[in-house]
């Protein structure tokens, strides 16, 4: 059996370069729903069909700018991050309407941090070991 995924149950994350940190800047991040998954992956790459062969064919976006749309699409917030306030904009993706991190506070989140994040994020997605066994 399948579990499914723990959308709108965010989890707190403390980055591994501030796990031994008194006061460490707190992740507040949330499941990537299987809709958003596809949206941030269609901009990445796009699978054609020819002579009955897939074919995988890039798209628009680079590689490393998909990081930056996980986090804006799975931050939920942030505690103890310097004097900055969390705060969202609404997008539209399809039919719903999303809470998302603006970039001008992305833009203060340091490179490596938006990498590790975006693992975790990403993975809040994916069937784990332990699932996939039972």
């Amino acid at each position: 059996m399948i579990t499914p995924l723990a959308i709108g149950e965010p989890i707190k994350y403390v980055v591994k370069a501030e796990k031994e940190d008194k006061s460490p800047t707190v992740w507040i991040i949330g499941t990537l729903d299987s809709f958003q998954q596809a949206k941030i992956t269609s901009l990445l790459f796009t699978v054609d069909i020819k002579e009955g062969e897939p074919v995988v064919k890039k798209n628009t976006a680079e590689y490393g700018h998909t990081d930056f749309m996980i986090v804006k699409y799975g931050l939920k917030g942030f505690e103890n991050f310097g004097t900055l306030k969390f705060r969202t904009e609404k997008v539209k993706l399809f039919d719903k309407e999303l809470d998302l991190i603006p970039d001008d506070i992305l833009k203060h989140i340091p490179l490596n941090i938006i990498h590790e994040l975006s693992d975790v994020i990403w993975g809040e997605n994916q069937v784990s070991e332990k699932l996939r066994k039972n």
